[in-house]
């Protein structure tokens, strides 16, 4: 979590000039990368497991895993809050509805994949810049990430994915993995 706030804080309004095979060489705002540590480090976290035990346990390990899920989410969605009030920073607002989102797509990847479903978010974000924005910078509807802190179909559907992810990772047990 001290790296997410850390990135929010230094990066803010930052950006990078990438290519787009849409919409040329705009600039893209970092902080769309900013969720990347946190999904990451909560897929190596779900996944390190001891097999035997959690199998033979009686502990309600696919409850656990989906509160741990959860409260990296919560975390996030206050840091970035918080964020937004101490440096009114939009994108730093936004980066907690993202990071809701990715984990969503992450854990429904997992329930089919395991691991790999690391890539995910990160195939996500790789194809929103190749294709997601059109002339003048503006985000296609379906990207969801680049989009402002305001879009309402961008915070349905990031509340939807990260619905349907927590479900996911709670049916699909790590006993069955």
């Amino acid at each position: 979590m001290l790296v997410f706030l850390l990135l929010i804080t230094v990066i803010q309004e930052g950006s990078a000039v990438l290519p787009s095979l849409t919409a040329g060489l705009d600039p893209v705002p970092l902080m769309l990368f900013v969720p990347l540590p946190l999904v990451i480090s909560l897929i190596l976290s779900l996944e390190s497991r001891l097999a035997a035990p959690e199998t033979s346990g009686v502990r309600p390990v696919a409850l656990l895993d989906a509160a741990l899920s959860l409260a990296v989410i919560a975390c996030a969605l206050t840091i970035s809050w918080m964020a937004d009030a101490a440096f009114t920073s939009p994108h730093a607002a936004a980066a907690g509805r993202n990071t809701a989102f990715l984990i969503g797509l992450m854990l429904i990847a997992r329930s089919a994949v395991g691991q790999p479903s690391v890539m995910v978010p990160v195939v996500w974000l790789v194809v929103v810049l190749l294709f997601g924005f059109e002339t003048g910078h503006r985000a296609r509807p379906w990207t969801i990430v680049p989009e402002p802190v305001s879009s309402l179909h961008a915070a349905i559907a990031a509340a939807a994915t990260c619905g349907l992810g927590l479900a996911a990772q709670i049916y699909t047990s790590r006993k069955t993995a």
